[in-house]
């Protein structure tokens, strides 16, 4: 845990150098909250805060960030009178809005799940990309460093005695789940921990797939179900008289866990928060000798 607190440390926010004022960054997408606070910039403005919160978790969003209202629908109104220096956006937001974003300001488009190559190198550069225009190098570079500290802490103290493979699912309801394939954001993590994905199928170009539940018995029956994020309690009463899920050998072997909620469309944050859980996890459950 003390790996991930200087994660959040590196978080706070602090003063440019040579003692200058922070950039005045509004975000659109929490991606981009996201990647501002790994690199120390609270930004002035963001879309669903209390959700943010919720959902991404760490870094946490401090108090006092102006609200934009919803993602899919932010107030411009307001974030034209806040005259931002930079507005961050994902890049559906940058194809439909963008020629009014720019009116107000430069607008930048943060996409790191969306993108070919490995995930983990996708998130430094994107990092890095913006810590450029940002004038934060320095900050990323450090950012990049606690990443793979913690990465490499997750490896060292992961249970060497049980590499099950493991589904990484969002449970949606007692029939339909959203499965993580190799090219997802996890992946680096079950890399590093010398986990192997069971799911061999079909991924989408985000690195996961929605499938029906039945589709998890069709791999190792060793594997353990490892679900990120809490289950509703809709779905989880569905799920206890559900026959079709009882039937899962790993539901029947009780090799089924919850973890708390990783935003899957982060960067470097992100994964560093799934290396921490999956290793806590992995000590948890290790077999005694």
């Amino acid at each position: 845990m003390a790996a991930f607190l200087l994660l959040l440390l590196g978080a706070l926010p602090v003063r440019a150098q040579g003692g200058a004022a922070q950039p005045r960054v509004a975000a659109l997408d929490w991606s981009a909250v996201e990647l501002l606070l790994g690199l120390g910039i609270v930004p002035i403005a963001v879309t669903q805060p209390e959700n943010y919160n919720r959902t991404v978790v760490a870094p946490a969003l401090p108090e006092g960030v102006i609200d934009l209202g919803l993602v899919v629908e932010p107030n411009l109104e307001l974030l034209a009178s806040l005259k931002p220096d930079l507005i961050l956006a994902n890049p559906i937001q940058v194809a439909t809005q963008g020629a009014f974003l720019s009116r107000i300001a430069p607008t930048e488009a943060v996409s790191i799940a969306n993108a070919a190559g490995d995930p983990y190198e996708r998130a430094k550069a994107e990092t890095m990309r913006i810590a450029m225009r940002l004038g934060r190098v320095e900050q990323a570079r450090a950012l990049e460093a606690r990443t793979e500290a913690i990465l490499a802490e997750a490896a060292a103290s992961a249970c060497p005695g049980d590499r099950r493979p493991a589904y990484l699912v969002w449970i949606v309801d007692h029939r339909n789940i959203v499965v993580y394939g190799r090219s997802s954001l996890f992946q680096t993590v079950l890399d590093r921990l010398h986990i192997r994905n069971a799911w061999t199928g079909a991924s989408n170009a985000s690195g996961f797939t929605a499938v029906g539940i039945e589709q998890l018995a069709a791999g190792s029956a060793d594997a353990r179900i490892v679900h990120i994020g809490p289950i509703r309690s809709d779905a989880a009463k569905a799920l206890a008289g559900s026959l079709l899920w009882q039937a899962l050998p790993a539901v029947r072997d009780h090799h089924v866990d919850v973890l708390e909620p990783v935003w899957f469309y982060g960067g470097l944050p992100a994964i560093a928060r799934f290396a921490e859980l999956m290793a806590g996890l992995s000590k948890r459950d290790c077999p005694r000798g």
